[in-house]
């Protein structure tokens, strides 16, 4: 009796507007975009640094990195936008590193 209106309802809500969120572990201070480094200038910046980076995108105001870092370790890091510092460093959910 309900299974009908209660499809159609859902239907509708699902094809309203929602603000996009994060959807990673951890979220960096707003920063101005036009300051932020490049791709490549992480990725180079963290081979530098021993890292392996297999996969990189923008989340939570921060660069994501996926990669094996210098311990050899598959890991997913969360990095500031401008700076390259690390914020937060896991594997499979686990916190390896969390930046005070």
């Amino acid at each position: 009796m309900f299974r009908i209106p209660l499809i159609f309802a859902l239907s509708v809500l699902s094809l309203l507007p929602h603000k996009a969120a994060a959807t990673g572990l951890f979220e960096c201070e707003a920063t101005e975009r036009a300051e932020w480094l490049t791709e490549d200038a992480l990725s180079e910046k963290l081979e530098a640094q021993g890292w392996s980076v297999r996969r990189m995108k923008e989340d939570g105001g921060c660069w994501e990195v996926y990669g094996t870092n210098l311990e050899g370790l598959r890991v997913e890091g969360y990095f500031h936008p401008i700076t390259g510092d690390a914020k937060l460093i896991a594997q499979r959910g686990r916190i390896l590193f969390r930046a005070d």
